[in-house]
């Protein structure tokens, strides 16, 4: 098979000078030159499969579309679209109005795509000012839109909520009443909580058209009510009984959690779980069919985050009691070999992923991170689960860490998959 540039100036090229060229001389990224074909009984059978394929950052998505097919959104904002369940993907082009105008340009993050009851698609995103860059509106803030016709137009982009310092929306849920559901996070700049990390949500009866903020600001307090510590990119699912749950990464190694018995208005205080984890992000899914509910996330014991493991390993885990309890444990992603390290000297870390107590060789290969990165983490299509994960791989070299792989990887799973128990090895 050949690849073309999606702007149509760069030379065709094979799969390998593709995977080694990455972007396209004129800017454009290499799609397929003709799309693979399939029969029903074909597309049927994919279904059971398992796969694995790398994906362009800020891959947000999929939703399913009529026919069969799959829309997501890449890095550079336009739509893209799989005929094969996700195996390959083609760019369909810019979102764009019923007048043809670009609704989302510029310095802007896609945050959700989702299927409505209604049977419109909702896509949520936030911008920066035109002034710096941005492409919507004035100020930074929150917006949604929606799509009646399956991705071809959408209509104008509303404000969910106007910034504060900043606000930074997650995953978009719809309640089996028919509320949407955008949890939210924001920092406080106030001098006494500079760098505190607060989880609100929102919320909205009328498609979209107008938000409404939940009554309560979420943080965590420790040690007895000693110690105040961030609740930070937040992720709702609503329970089998009507609940909603929220989680939120925290700094105290294990993930916080809160409810709401009245559709998101108010939130009962912050708890920690027993869950452990590496302050990173998390995922909540319901699973369709049944009141289970799964959760994907960096699982990590303190004493790993100590020797390095901090980011190594993707977990999964489901609760069939609305969350109070988790089992199925299963590990997603892990990393190969050489994660165990601390660091250089006294202080010295590189992101995430620290350094060794001893200088290692020049070029060695330091393992890698396996996270969930402004990605919508989990969506179930039918007997599928897709969920997309960031894959970084470091080499120390000239004296510091060098990020040698950046990847944003789209795994698909039978649903089946998460239920059953981890292999003996």
């Amino acid at each position: 098979m050949r690849y073309i540039s999606t702007r149509g100036q760069a030379p065709a090229l094979g799969f390998e000078d593709v995977v080694l060229t990455g972007l396209a001389s004129d800017g454009g990224l290499y799609v397929p030159e003709t799309l693979p074909q399939f029969s029903a009984d074909e597309l049927t059978a994919m279904a059971g499969e398992s796969f694995e394929v790398t994906v362009a950052h800020r891959f947000v998505g999929p939703v399913l579309l009529e026919g069969g097919r799959l829309l997501a959104i890449d890095r550079t904002l336009e739509m893209i679209r799989s005929i094969d369940k996700g195996r390959t993907w083609i760019n369909i082009g810019p979102f764009r109005d019923a007048a043809g105008r670009v609704i989302m340009k510029g310095n802007v993050r896609p945050w959700s795509l989702l299927r409505l009851k209604s049977g419109a698609i909702a896509v949520t995103f936030e911008t920066i000012p035109p002034s710096q860059g941005g492409g919507v509106g004035e100020g930074t803030g929150t917006f949604f839109s929606r799509s009646r016709d399956e991705g071809r137009t959408w209509l104008p982009p509303i404000r969910v909520s106007w910034p504060r310092s900043p606000a930074n929306p997650t995953w978009l849920i719809q309640t089996r009443k028919g509320r949407l559901i955008l949890p939210n996070e924001y920092w406080r700049t106030q001098p006494m909580d500079r760098g505190l990390g607060i989880c609100t949500a929102f919320y909205s009866d009328d498609q979209g058209r107008s938000w409404r903020e939940s009554r309560d600001s979420l943080w965590v307090w420790e040690n007895g009510g000693r110690q105040q510590g961030s609740c930070e990119v937040p992720t709702v699912v609503e329970t089998s009984d009507g609940r909603l749950l929220m989680f939120m990464r925290t700094s105290f190694q294990r993930i916080a959690r809160s409810e709401s018995r009245d559709g998101g208005r108010t939130w009962s205080p912050v708890k920690l779980t027993r869950l452990l984890s590496s302050n990173s992000e998390i995922f909540l899914q319901r699973l369709p069919g049944s009141g289970a509910l799964l959760c994907v996330w960096n699982q990590a014991s303190k004493r790993e985050i100590e020797t390095g493991y901090y980011r190594a390993r993707l977990t999964s885990a489901i609760s069939r009691d609305n969350g109070t309890t988790w089992k199925n444990f299963r590990t997603v992603a892990m990393s190969p070999g050489q994660t165990r390290v601390t660091r250089i000297s006294a202080g010295e870390s590189a992101g995430f992923l620290k350094t060794p107590r001893a200088i290692p060789r020049e070029s060695e290969l330091l393992g890698a991170e396996f996270h969930m990165n402004r990605a919508p983490r989990v969506r179930v299509i039918g007997e599928s689960a897709y969920l997309v994960y960031t894959h970084r791989r470091y080499r120390y070299v000239g004296g510091e860490l060098k990020r040698t792989v950046n990847e944003m990887r789209l795994r698909v799973f039978p649903v089946s998959w998460f239920n059953s128990a981890e292999p003996k090895k």
